[in-house]
């Protein structure tokens, strides 16, 4: 009997003394985690450096502080998701709010902007690049009949709430989208008659209110068209390049290796913004409160795999595709910017490769 169990405790403790870290056949494939950047080589003084070069530079990347919660494997790469509106050019609308979504990167957006306003004949008083900021020179108009986009549609707006008095300008913002290579542009008209022109140098249009929404509107219709003539085009502003690096949305995790989904909105937008993705998604949402920001969904396997339930899971619903009864929850994380996180609806552990698959699929059908 003694034999026996120390033939049994033998066999246990070999295998951590055949494969552990200090075993005869140590397991390597986590080692990646342990990789550090050995120094540069060192030239002594006096001889040639330029002999001496990377031909691969690593680029600098950041230390991920949680990459040991993915125990014998390395992460997944995201799932790319195609969806049925990324090359389209619309307005979006929420409450009194409307701004253009464009599928071009804001570099490539800011010059069409300007080009529309040189064209049009009017002049940029003040232009902040860096932020995606210009205002028009400000414009006095008559009952004349004016030939470019921008007087007429000014004109218009003042004749439909018959406005006799004043001077009008465009305020214009060009920001980053929701997604990669995608842009918001967003106008305010403001006329100096109706009320006090807000700060010269403002940058968040958001707060900001059109003294006519008649002409806001307009003008992003027409923004759009001309944009959408030119998408051929491809001028890219290289003083333009920083608006791109305000991303809206961002993919992180958390200390606890957790996967969260950062959104740099207010909370109405960021609201209605995981609504609309996830019903552009096909996600049923069971139950949502946007007082306290608590979700109650539930997502199929499809909707990862885009595949259609088949004829026979249509007639026979028992044992087909998967379901996940799963949680999603918004909370603030200073000034607006709110993170999204997912968890099981029951007590167990929430798999952290499907709530990074929810949040993918988030991002990429928000809009």
């Amino acid at each position: 009997m003694r034999s026996t169990v120390l033939l049994i405790w033998v066999l246990l403790s070999g295998c951590s003394w055949m494969s552990g870290d200090d075993g005869l056949f140590p397991d390597p494939s986590d080692d990646y985690l342990d990789a550090r950047e050995r120094p540069d080589l060192i030239i002594p003084e006096g001889l040639n450096q330029s002999q001496v070069q990377d031909p691969f530079p690593i680029p600098v990347v950041a230390d991920q502080i949680n990459a040991r919660y993915f125990p014998g494997q390395a992460p997944r790469p995201d799932t790319i998701y195609a969806t049925d509106n990324r090359d389209a050019i619309r307005i979006q609308s929420l409450s009194s709010r409307e701004w253009l979504a464009l599928p071009e990167s804001p570099s490539s957006v800011w010059p069409k902007v300007k080009q529309f306003l040189a064209e049009n004949g009017v002049a940029v008083a003040s232009e902040m690049s860096a932020y995606g900021r210009l205002d028009t020179e400000w414009l006095t108009l008559g009952d004349e009949a004016y030939r470019d986009i921008v007087r007429l549609v000014i004109r218009d707006a003042r004749a439909e709430i018959n406005l006799t008095t004043g001077r009008d300008r465009i305020r214009v913002r060009v920001e980053q989208g929701l997604r990669e290579r995608t842009s918001e542009i967003h106008v305010r008209h403001e006329n100096d008659s109706l009320s006090i022109p807000a700060a010269e140098d403002v940058v968040d249009l958001t707060p900001l209110k059109s003294n006519i929404p008649a002409a806001e509107h307009e003008m992003l219709n027409e923004l759009g068209a001309y944009i959408a003539s030119k998408v051929s085009e491809q001028t890219v502003s290289m003083v333009a390049g920083d608006i791109s690096k305000v991303a809206k949305t961002m993919l992180e995790r958390n200390d606890q290796g957790e996967p969260v989904l950062l959104l740099r909105l207010d909370y109405e937008r960021a609201w209605a913004t995981l609504g609309q993705a996830l019903s552009n998604a096909g996600v049923e949402v069971m139950e949502a409160d946007q007082e306290t920001g608590v979700l109650y969904v539930r997502i199929s396997e499809d909707v990862f795999t885009g595949s259609e339930p088949g004829f026979l899971d249509r007639l026979w619903p028992f044992g087909g595709s998967q379901e996940h009864l799963l949680q999603i929850n918004i909370l603030p994380e200073g000034q607006n910017t709110f993170v999204v996180s997912v968890q099981a609806q029951k007590s167990e552990e929430t798999d952290r490769e499907l709530s990074q698959q929810v949040l993918v699929l988030i991002r990429e059908y928000a809009s």
